[in-house]
């Protein structure tokens, strides 16, 4: 029975259920029916046609082509008729209540318009604007402003720091209807007489939206405001209150003159403008100039001018203190200045006998300046005081000029002199005079009003040069040579030579006559003139007007010398002790001399020719260009008419027998040490092939005598002897015809001799002054054991006599030389044969082996004569050392080619199996003559042969050598020269004689070497060479045209790029084909490979082609015209998944040739590395080569070079601010210019598939993301689909397409009240890199004035406007829900105003809320903007946003709104913002969208404990399937730097379906996607195990997601982790886990059983 009735009562209550909820159904179909079937019936009272517009409402320029409106029905359209009535009826009361009010308010300006009216012609038809200034009821407050922002106070004093100010004046309950119709739109307020305006004086008002309502000029302190047709007749505006405001400065004129005050009377109570007894001296304008006529060149004064201005205002107490800031020393002031003030007096009465005196021109007023000399001025005493004691100046101290009082506008000049030093150096020394002008109060302040400044440099250009007039002999057979000194001022000089100077030496320090002529050379002082040049006529100047004056090696110069006082050396001329000597620019003079050279000068030099030197120089006391004197000049006299020893020989030998005739002349025999007659013989035969030699002795013009003189002839070798006698011929000079006349001769036996000696005075002449010629043949000996000889043959004199003097000689004579051929020959010839590296791991010859080749040659190599092998001594030169067992052979014979041309030492002797063997036939010996350290290293080694070897039937003789470089080049190209030479010493020589010389050259890189071309960036048109290397002009200049643009056309290459080249076979020692394989650096991209260049020997090899390399090697091909001018086809390969390249060169020659068998090629690679690219760093790349064998499978050798590629700029920034102007700046907005990929160069990506640029803009700048705009070089629009700005941060975010130039612009507004500096910083850089790789555009003390301005609003409230943006995209967001309420500060906390309620509104379709202004009832109050209906796909915004529009009452914040701005200033300067006019009575708000996001971590070991980001960037695709088939919706990427420790992540953006399923797939380095499945993936070349891990609670799939959810993707290291879930190797536990559950539920089951069974 319980059971029964507990079910009774359940199925009870379930039917009331039921019944209640089939009640509701009802009432709700009920309810809608009714709706339904009512809606036809209603009839809307709106008469407007519902309208959307769509595209075809709009034109090709998006310009509004359709006539309708645009209008969607509200329930409001149901009211409309009823509000139209009653907006009928409050226009007509409206109508009556403004006429009323107007004719109320304004009945005295009407009456008075009426009055004006009357007295006017009746065709006058223009408004006058309406009188804010009489009308005190209409302005609310004035406001007056100094340069720092301070404000004026009613009641207050203000004191201003500048005569910088600025009038507000706040106006409201201005009739909009009345102005218009009465008073022409405009009204006017007359500015105080104290304010004068400076600025800009017409300019525009604009509305909150920008747009232009009324224009506003000041004209004649008036200030006008005329408001547009279209503002005044808004049908909401029907009473104006706002502000304007103009800039200008403070009319002095207007101030209190006792105590510098102002007053202006306002509304609200007086405003004061206190600008200090003082005002003048601080506030007056004065302008200081300084000039300096053109100097006259014959003064010593500069006259200086120095002008001082006043403004529009005047100025008292004005002092100039003008002072020498260079070269002080050099100048005085002149005219008589005290150190006491003096009036200045006018131009026609500066007289003073202390050179010009000082006067002042004045034109606006009669009271003269005072002008005073004192101290010098100093940072501490700008006006220096005046001293009481003159001499205690520091000369030339400074001039102060003071004037009491400068009227309005007046100027005055003080004209003033200095006078030039006398005696200090003034050419080319700037001399630098500085005006300050200065304002001071007795006892007040000093004030500055600013300097000039005029330099001086005297210079003066001259001419001074020396000749020879005349050049005689007198009857004594002296020389008399005539000099002229000249010079000449250049009229083009500025000033006068003081105490000018010639001077004339013989021995002067640096150019002087040898001393051993100077006894025999003298001044005639008697014939010194001086002459002057006027107008073009020779003067001669009186001697009395100047001074000669001698000395003789010191400068103690006197007038009167007498031969008692010696030979004087040096003279001078200058003026006389009363009038010293002055030249004028433009004055030229002349000085002549004479100078007696006696015959003596060429015995006491023993020459046949003698040079005569003397200095010439001038000197002044006030210039010096050449060390301590004016300057200096020389000039030279050689004399060569004597001759002490003449030899000559006959071209030929003699052809025949000849006899020569000694009859009828003296025959001398040499008995004992004399000579004695022989009449035995009167003549002599000299056999064919005799060799006639002539000496003339003593051709002296009869001047000296040689009679007791040794005279001697000597052979230098036996080979020769004499042949019978010397014929010996006097002669003397006939002065009369100038030709010598012989005497009879004498002979003396010289048979078979190899030299003679002899005295004239011997063979019977004596005391005579005659000339000798000296006659006789010389024959060789048998030739046949005689090879080839030199045979000199010299005469001497041992002295002459010239009177009492003697004059002995040393080495005085003359030879001639002689080659005798004999009939014996040996000749030594050395070479360089070759270079052999060092063996692997070799003890001896380390650095390898040079060898070398001394090949004898000849009839003979006689027992005796020795052979000299020995290393350079020559400089610039690298050494070779000589070891002990450096020979390395000595072989006879006939080889079957050039030793030279043989490969190496062993195939010559291989190929040649007949050479004798012949180092036994030498001794050896080492010496050290270069003092060589090491021992066994050896300079010289040197064979002489034991025995007689005999050359016959072309044998030679090969001496092979091997020496050790001392060091060997490692730079490319490096050049080290080592040589060697061979010496000989036959056994008839006296010393080794040198054969010849040999170099070996080594280079660095001598088979293969590589160095750069240049560093260079490519825009598609223009090569800009960066770095310079090996691509130079002759000039070493950069020459871009190595590079081969046309070949970077065809691979559309642009960027950054680096040119390469290598060199093939340097060194000349290849042969035959070779491959070189290229290493192409990470981070770069082959551009192509060219053959560049041919050496002269290898014009023929080219490249080649290859088989059998594979797959992956790509051929490619192009021609290009080589630097040798030729069009040249050029092959090679390219391995892409290897980054090398491979070319294979052929046929090279060997030439041992530096340079001469060489190749160049040319390899351009682009810089692809991301870091450079965009993250702004500086990287060196290493481009390595290897030259291989023909097959490729040996190395022979390798090269590398290293460049360096410094910061990209691929972004740029600039701004249109002119920072010249930033006093005259008028605008709050800055537009900014970033210039992106500037070559348009493929650049890695950094964001997924995109290229992202970030830009970060100061707190102090605000965006407006509609004025966005990019475009390409040529203007064409670029589309930016991807742009997003974080308000947070004030960071925006762009993406814009690769591969192009993209100039993107936008506007900013700062942030900042007019008047405030700030500096302003705007950075730009590529997204998930390093700012480095932007630019950061900075503006210091960015600020801006309003010269006039204003706002006017309706009595209607202010208009508040929300503006919603997404800032994903930066596009407006419509149908956004917003409530704004009222609040006030409650402390230290915002509250809303309970009793002012809320009003809520959406966003419109340009995501535009503009708030009734009925619910924003005043300024001064706290408006709450809070978002509270979040579209769909966004997050939602729970953040409230808060904004004040300030106004200030009576020109200053009312307390609580002061309080207001303080709490402001402290908050979030993005939640919370201020603003001053209703223009800035607006927010953006910012939405971001929900997107979907991934997650990026890792697992680092077996224990999953570890969880260290891998650093690298990891790229994520989005796709509308779950198997990752076709293109990705959206790639993004995720990068992680080596010092990143957290997890990171990034958000898809929203996919256009928001209730669709997406996945999210990892991308692998093969730009696939990673599946789930997969068992392993390579991810930036590591390998990994790729895990999902959605939190999607719409699917259980992994990798699956919807908008909103959140996507995390561990890579899990694949060599660190267990087998995973699902694996073989847990399985077991899994089976017996399962096995364990199915017991259990079997025994719970037996267990109920048993149960039951019980009950």
């Amino acid at each position: 029975m319980q059971e029964y009735l507990r079910r009774l009562l359940e199925d009870k209550a379930r039917l009331k259920k039921w019944k209640k909820i089939m009640i509701a159904l009802s009432c709700i179909v009920v309810v809608c029916t009714v709706y339904a079937l009512s809606l036809p019936a209603q009839t809307l009272a709106c008469d407007k046609e519902e309208h959307t517009h769509t595209a075809e409402c709009y034109d090709e320029n998006n310009e509004l082509i359709c006539e309708k409106e645009e209008h969607t029905h509200t329930d409001d359209c149901n009211k409309q008729e009823e509000v139209n009535e009653a907006n009928e009826v409050n226009e007509q009361e409206e109508s009556s209540d403004v006429k009323d009010e107007s004719e109320t308010q304004n009945k005295d300006e009407q009456e008075s318009q009426v009055s004006e009216e009357e007295t006017t012609t009746t065709t006058e038809t223009t408004k006058q604007p309406f009188d804010l200034s009489n009308s005190k009821d209409k302005i609310e407050s004035i406001e007056i402003t100094d340069d720092k922002n301070n404000s004026s106070v009613p009641g207050d004093t203000l004191s201003p720091n500048s005569k910088y100010l600025k009038i507000t004046v706040h106006f409201m309950d201005i009739n909009a209807s009345v102005l218009k119709d009465e008073y022409g739109s405009s009204f006017s307020y007359t500015l105080p007489e104290f304010f004068r305006m400076t600025g800009n004086t017409n300019t525009t008002i604009k509305d909150s939206s920008g747009i232009d309502i009324a224009t506003i000029r000041v004209e004649d302190r008036k200030v006008v405001i005329t408001y547009t047709e279209k503002f005044i007749n808004s049908g909401t505006n029907t009473t104006f209150k706002g502000y304007f405001f103009v800039e200008g400065e403070v009319d002095l004129s207007q101030l209190n003159k006792n105590d510098g005050k102002t007053s202006l009377k306002t509304p609200n109570g007086e405003i004061t403008l206190d600008y200090g007894q003082d005002y003048l001296e601080k506030f007056g304008d004065v302008k200081v100039t300084k000039q300096r006529p053109k100097p006259d060149s014959n003064s010593d004064y500069i006259q200086y001018t120095i002008t001082v201005t006043a403004g529009q205002d005047g100025c008292k107490n004005v002092y100039v203190v003008d002072k020498f800031t260079n070269n002080s020393q050099l100048v005085s002031y002149m005219g008589d200045i005290s150190n006491t003030p003096q009036e200045l007096t006018l131009q026609e009465l500066a007289t003073s006998l202390d050179g010009p005196k000082p006067y002042e021109k004045r034109t606006k007023s009669n009271v003269a300046g005072k002008i005073y000399l004192t101290d010098m001025q100093t940072s501490d005493n700008e006006i220096p005081k005046q001293v009481t004691d003159s001499s205690s100046i520091n000369q030339p101290g400074s001039l102060v000029w003071s004037i009491s009082e400068l009227n309005p506008n007046e100027s005055r000049t003080l004209t003033y002199f200095v006078k030039l030093s006398d005696d200090k150096n003034l050419n080319k020394q700037s001399i630098t005079n500085e005006a300050s002008a200065y304002t001071k109060k007795e006892n007040g302040t000093t004030y500055s009003k600013g300097k000039d400044d005029e330099t001086f440099t005297p210079n003066i250009t001259y001419s001074m040069p020396k000749s020879i007039v005349e050049n005689k002999k007198d009857s004594e057979g002296n020389y008399i040579v005539k000099y002229k000194l000249e010079f000449t001022l250049d009229s083009s000089s500025n000033y006068p030579l003081k105490n000018f100077m010639f001077y004339d030496y013989l021995n002067y320090y640096d150019i002087h006559t040898d001393e051993k002529m100077l006894p025999y050379i003298s001044y005639e002082r008697d014939s010194v003139e001086l002459h002057q040049i006027v107008d073009d006529k020779d003067t001669v100047v009186n001697p009395s007007k100047y001074t000669v004056e001698w000395e003789m090696d010191e400068t103690k110069y006197k007038e009167n010398w007498t031969d008692n006082d010696g030979n004087p050396k040096r003279f001078r001329i200058r003026g006389t002790d009363s009038n010293p000597f002055t030249v004028y620019p433009g004055d030229s003079y002349y000085v002549t001399y004479k100078l007696k050279v006696k015959p003596e000068v060429y015995a006491a030099m023993q020459s046949n020719k003698v040079t005569i030197k003397n200095r010439y120089i001038t000197n002044a006391d006030n210039a010096k260009n050449n060390g301590d004197v004016l300057d200096k000049w020389y000039q030279e006299l050689k004399l060569e008419d004597y001759t002490w020893v003449q030899k000559t020989k006959e071209a030929t030998v003699t052809s025949q027998d000849e006899t020569i005739n000694m009859s009828g002349s003296d025959i001398y025999v040499k008995k004992n040490d004399g000579y004695e007659k022989d009449s035995s013989v009167s003549s002599f035969n000299v056999p064919a092939g005799s060799y006639q030699y002539t000496v003339n002795v003593n051709k002296t013009m009869n001047q000296f005598d040689v009679t007791e003189a040794t005279l001697k002839d000597e052979l230098s070798s036996d080979v020769m002897h004499y042949v019978g006698y010397v014929k010996i011929t006097p002669y003397k000079y006939d002065a009369t015809s100038n030709e010598y006349v012989d005497q009879k001769p004498k002979w003396v036996k010289i048979e078979n001799e190899t030299s003679f000696e002899l005295k004239l005075s011997k063979i019977g002449w004596t005391n005579n002054n005659n000339g000798y010629r000296f006659e006789y043949y010389a024959q060789t000996k048998d030739l046949s054991e005689v090879g080839n000889v030199e045979v000199k043959n010299t005469f001497s004199l041992s002295g002459v006599e010239k009177g009492d003097q003697t004059f002995k000689f040393i080495d005085v004579g003359s030879s001639q030389t002689v080659q005798v051929k004999g009939h014996y020959s040996l000749s030594v010839n050395k070479s360089a044969w070759y270079y052999e590296k060092p063996q692997e791991n070799a003890t001896s010859y380390t650095n390898g082996k040079l060898y070398w080749v001394i090949e004898v040659n000849g009839t003979a190599i006689r027992e005796g004569t020795q052979i000299q092998d020995a290393i350079s001594k020559d400089s610039k030169l690298t050494d070779s050392f000589l070891h002990s067992d450096s020979i390395a052979g000595i072989y006879q014979g006939k080889p079957g080619k050039n030793i030279n041309s043989y490969a190496s030492f062993e195939e010559f002797k291989n190929s040649n199996k007949g050479l004798v063997d012949k180092s036994k036939s030498f001794d050896q010996k080492f010496d050290k003559s270069k003092n060589f350290t090491g021992t066994d290293d050896y300079s010289e080694l040197t064979l002489k042969a034991k025995e007689t070897i005999s050359l016959n039937n072309d044998e030679k003789l090969y001496i092979v050598i091997m020496t050790e470089p001392q060091s060997l080049p490692s730079a490319y190209r490096a050049e080290f020269t080592y040589r060697n030479v061979a010496l000989m010493k036959d056994i008839s020589d006296q010393s080794f004689k040198e054969c010849n010389s040999a170099n070996q050259i080594l280079y660095g890189g001598p088979n293969i070497l590589k160095e750069l071309g240049q560093t260079f960036t490519y825009d598609g048109k223009t090569v800009t060479t960066l770095q310079v290397g090996a691509d130079k002009t002759y000039s070493n200049a950069a020459d871009p045209s190595k590079i081969c643009e046309g070949l970077l056309d065809k691979t559309n290459s642009k960027g950054a790029f680096v040119s390469w080249a290598f060199k093939v076979n340097l060194a000349g020692e290849l042969k035959g084909n070779y491959r070189v394989l290229e290493d192409i650096p990470d981070g770069m991209e082959l551009s192509y490979i060219r053959v560049k260049w041919h050496a002269d020997e290898a014009g023929n090899v080219k490249s080649q082609t290859i088989d059998g390399l594979g797959d992956e090697w790509k051929q490619n091909s192009n021609e290009s015209t080589n630097d040798n001018g030729n069009l040249e086809k050029t092959i090679y390969y390219y391995n892409k998944n290897k980054n090398q390249a491979l070319i294979q060169l052929g046929e090279f020659e060997t030439g041992r040739v530096g340079d001469k068998y060489a190749v160049d090629v040319q390899v351009v690679c682009r810089v692809t590395d991301d870091k450079v690219l965009l993250g702004g760093e500086e990287k060196s790349f290493t481009n390595k080569v290897t030259l291989l064998s023909p097959d490729g499978q040996t190395i022979i050798d390798t090269a590398s070079n290293e460049a360096t590629m410094s910061k990209r700029d691929n972004l740029s920034k600039s701004d249109d601010f002119n920072r010249k102007l930033v006093e005259n700046n008028t605008s709050q907005t800055i537009n900014y210019t970033i210039t992106a990929n500037a070559l348009g160069q493929t650049l890695p990506l950094n964001d997924g598939n995109k290229l992202t640029l970030v830009d970060k803009l100061d707190e102090n700048l605000e965006l407006d993301p509609t004025t966005i705009k990019a475009k390409e070089e040529n203007g064409n629009e670029v589309h930016i689909d991807d742009k997003s700005y974080d308000p947070k941060t004030n960071t925006l975010e762009i993406s814009i397409p690769n591969g192009k130039t993209v100039i993107i612009t936008y506007s900013v507004t700062v942030k900042v009240a007019p008047g405030t500096p700030v500096d302003l910083s705007n950075k730009v850089f590529w997204k998930s890199y390093s700012e480095n790789g932007g630019e950061n555009d900075v503006i210091k003390g960015f600020k801006y004035h309003l010269a006039a301005g204003g706002s006017t609003e309706g009595e209607e409230n202010p208009q508040l406007t929300i503006t919603k943006m997404d800032e994903n995209k930066l596009e407006p967001i419509k149908d956004v829900k917003f409530d704004v309420y009222e609040c006030e500060l409650n402390g230290e906390a915002i509250k809303r105003v309970s009793s002012k309620g809320s009003i809520s509104g959406k966003t419109d379709a340009n995501g535009i809320y503009k708030v009734d202004s009925s619910f924003i009832t005043h300024s001064n109050r706290i408006y709450e903007v809070k978002e509270t209906d979040t579209p769909d796909g966004y997050v939602e915004n729970k953040d409230s946003y808060y904004i004040i529009y300030v106004e200030k009452v009576n020109g200053v914040n009312p307390p609580d709104v002061q309080l207001c701005i303080n709490y402001f200033n402290n908050q979030d300067k993005v939640r919370y913002k201020i603003v001053d006019s209703p223009q800035k009575f607006n927010l953006v708000v910012y939405n971001t969208q929900k997107g979907i996001t991934v997650k990026k971590q890792f697992t680092n070991n077996a224990a999953e404990t570890e969880h260290n980001p891998v650093s690298g960037t990891y790229r994520f695709g989005l796709y509308n399937n779950a198997d990752g088939k076709g293109d990705a919706l959206e790639i993004i990427s995720i990068h992680y730097d080596p010092k990143d420790k957290n997890v990171k992540s990034a958000k898809f953006k929203n996919p256009i379906d928001l209730t669709k399923d997406y996945y999210v797939f990892e991308i692998g380095q093969n730009n696939q996607p990673i599946k789930a499945s997969d068992d392993e993936a390579t991810i930036n070349s590591m390998q990994y195990k790729v895990v999902y891990e959605s939190n999607s609670k719409a699917t259980n799939i992994a990798n699956a997601a919807k908008v909103g959810d959140t996507v995390t993707v561990t890579n899990k290291s694949r060599t660190k982790i267990l087998p995973s879930t699902g694996g073989t190797g847990n399985l077991i536990y899994r089976m017996s886990g399962t096995a364990l559950v199915v017991v259990g539920l079997i025994s719970l089951s037996n267990i109920d059983k048993k149960r039951e069974r019980r009950k």
